[in-house]
């Protein structure tokens, strides 16, 4: 949230820890350590800075509402890949159980719809609408784990899983600003593609970064039968050759990892993103001028160079 005003940052935070008081003697302990947990707070910056000067209660409220439902989707995600930490906090199913860890993302789900009901209506429908693509492209995922499925069709399980939630707050904070219906698509689109461009972003890390680099574990996926876009673009470009070494254990997945870390399958995964970055651009540069404006033109590119420099370029170059 750097482009967020402090003041702001921290009405959210406020707002935050009030729901997480006020949810109950069983899950106020569980939840105030993952609400306290900052992190990026992507989502709600993204819309605060888009309802701009009418970023008020309101606005606080709507990205309360959307930050709960991101976290609830990230208990359920340690839960399903039984993680142990998320960054340094212990997850919430490592202290206190999967059947706490489902009722806590459960609750949070249902918070975060109230929160945006409460502003408007179609702020509920919008933020439940992403939730459902979420479910969607995670249920996706999940049933293709182990397997290669086509570029085009992972492209929108990611779609799903991180681009409609990022979309939605865009939405909603676009609409909170009074833009026109025209701008508001714009805003949606920015969204989805700023979305697509991080997970892609991600994933090239998960294949290049130290722990150290990413910020958090790294080379779980392709143990973990998850074939991300770059791994996706290495079985398209070797073929059978790829495929046998999927099923060969640690040495296998060793050879694996190798040939989605080739220059040449690390060059197309950025052209992938470079292509989301210039859809975000476009979308951005079609907003009200402005410092807001300026600030969301620039978010792609600055996203783009976590892929094209650093650990993705130091594996491309040698």
């Amino acid at each position: 949230m750097d482009f967020v005003d402090a003041r702001l940052s921290e009405a959210l935070e406020s707002c935050l820890g009030e729901i997480a008081r006020k949810s109950g003697p069983a899950l106020t302990a569980v939840l105030t350590p993952v609400l306290q947990r900052r992190g990026k707070r992507m989502r709600p910056g993204l819309l605060l800075a888009l309802a701009g000067d009418r970023a008020g209660p309101a606005a606080i409220k709507c990205a309360a509402g959307v930050e709960l439902l991101h976290q609830s989707s990230l208990i359920h995600d340690d839960l399903m890949d039984r993680a142990s930490l998320r960054g340094e906090t212990p997850t919430v199913h490592a202290v206190h159980g999967s059947a706490m860890a489902v009722v806590a993302g459960d609750f949070l789900v249902a918070a975060g719809v109230e929160a945006l009901a409460s502003v408007d209506g179609r702020h509920a429908t919008a933020g439940l609408r992403a939730y459902i693509d979420m479910c969607r492209g995670q249920a996706l995922e999940t049933a293709s784990r182990y397997r290669l499925l086509e570029v085009d069709e992972h492209l929108g399980v990611i779609a799903g899983k991180t681009g409609a939630l990022i979309r939605v707050a865009c939405t909603i904070g676009a609409r909170l600003a009074g833009l026109d219906p025209a701008r508001v698509a714009r805003a949606s689109r920015f969204g989805l593609a700023l979305g697509l461009l991080y997970q892609v972003v991600d994933d090239l890390l998960d294949l290049c970064a130290t722990p150290a680099q990413a910020g958090k574990p790294v080379g779980q996926d392709l143990a973990n039968g998850v074939y991300t876009l770059p791994v996706l673009l290495a079985a398209r470009r070797h073929g059978r050759a790829f495929n046998e070494q999927l099923g060969r254990g640690p040495a296998g997945l060793a050879a694996a990892r190798e040939m989605a870390i080739h220059a040449d399958v690390l060059a197309e995964a950025v052209r992938y993103a470079r292509r989301y970055a210039m859809t975000a651009e476009r979308s951005a540069g079609a907003l009200p001028p402005g410092p807001v404006r300026d600030w969301l033109a620039e978010l792609p590119g600055r996203l783009l160079d976590r892929a094209t420099a650093g650990p993705v370029a130091a594996q491309a170059a040698r």
